[in-house]
């Protein structure tokens, strides 16, 4: 009777080992269920990833190319642009050579100064309005203030008629070309009164040295004379 109840026993808690083992398994198998959709589900997003890769390479060398060929077109119209503009202003200054080539002519033929200097004057407005059609303007530039950023100062003189630093006179005239800085007039400009004060001072000074040297020279040669 107690070999039946240790065997009836042991067989009970096999059964419950083996319960409890299933129930693991079960866990375990649930798991590995799991993870294998996780891993098609992680599969399927990374085909999405490299199908769009492509797709992304594609269409950025498709732009790269397109703006290739954008950069080029751009330049060729920017070429023709300003070969229609060159030509343009081209053919209008012809008709200023074909008047000076006339007026030429006219001298050779005919010895009237009055009617070459008229016809010189008419050239010179003809091309003075082609230019400023263009978007040429001359600076005003004598009697203004002087601005080295529009100015070229080549010499500076003293000026009672005009304050300091002012444009009193113009060697070359400057030019705007559509509003923008094309060439800086080459102007003289008045000096200030206490630079002109320090230069006066500045020569005395030396023809005084100059005549205090000279004094001294002659003295010496005096000197040596008398003896």
């Amino acid at each position: 009777m107690r070999k039946s109840k240790t065997t009836s026993a042991e067989k009970s808690k096999d059964e419950k080992k083996k319960k409890k083992l299933q129930g693991k398994t079960s866990g375990v198998e649930k798991q590995l269920g799991e993870l294998e959709n996780r891993i098609g589900e992680l599969d399927h997003r990374h085909q999405e990833l490299l199908d769009r890769k492509e797709q992304l390479e594609d269409q950025l060398l498709r732009l790269a190319a397109e703006f290739d060929n954008y950069k080029k077109r751009t330049a060729r119209e920017f070429q023709q642009v300003v070969e229609t503009a060159n030509r343009n202003l081209i053919l209008q200054l012809i008709d200023v050579l074909d008047n000076f080539q006339r007026a030429l002519d006219s001298a050779q033929s005919a010895k009237d100064f009055d009617a070459f200097h008229r016809g010189i004057e008419l050239i010179f407005t003809h091309l003075s309005e082609i230019l400023t059609r263009e978007g040429l303007q001359p600076i005003q530039a004598v009697g203004q203030p002087f601005d080295p950023h529009h100015h070229e100062a080549v010499m500076q003189v003293d000026n009672d008629e005009h304050p300091p630093d002012t444009v009193v006179d113009q060697m070359q005239p400057g030019y705007l070309l559509k509003d923008k800085l094309l060439r800086a007039p080459r102007v003289i400009v008045s000096r200030p009164p206490g630079d002109r004060e320090k230069r006066t001072e500045r020569n005395g000074k030396k023809a005084q040295a100059k005549s205090s040297g000279k004094g001294n020279r002659d003295r010496k040669q005096e000197h040596r004379a008398a003896e």
